[in-house]
């Protein structure tokens, strides 16, 4: 049993690492390339299912993790729950605002929302994963 803890765990760090590794990379991907061309928001809406599948692993690990623990809440796991859920707006309203400049073409409020939005996914993730350790 602690070894499928031991693993879980490692698993769940190991997909954190990979997300933020992927919002760095979807930092990069916001501010390059040729914003007149429609491969531009195609590869960002090419990225976009990449980013969830690997929310939906740190979810579906998280879950396995409390079960683990016998659904024994602690005040770190209520904060990184928190967390989570706070990048599920998050992720939309980007989405929503990528839709839209594909009509409004005003890719410098873009780019500025985008940058925000991402160092603030940057700053939860790295808050959670911290408390989550810390705790």
């Amino acid at each position: 049993m602690i070894e499928t803890y031991d693993m879980s765990i490692s698993l769940h760090l190991g997909f954190i690492k990979i997300l933020l590794g992927l919002l760095v990379l979807h930092f990069g991907l916001v501010f390059i390339g040729d914003t007149t061309k429609f491969s531009y928001i195609k590869r960002l809406m090419y990225f976009l299912p990449t980013y969830y599948l690997f929310m939906a692993s740190i979810f579906f690990t998280g879950m396995l993790n409390l079960a683990f623990l016998h659904f024994s809440m602690s005040l770190s796991i209520w904060i990184m729950i928190i967390c989570w859920i706070a990048l599920i707006p998050l992720g939309a309203i980007g989405f929503k605002r990528l839709k839209a400049v594909r009509i409004s073409k005003e890719f410098g409020k873009f780019k500025r929302f985008m940058a925000i939005k991402i160092v603030c996914e940057i700053v939860i993730v790295s808050f959670g994963t911290y408390i989550g350790i810390v705790l």
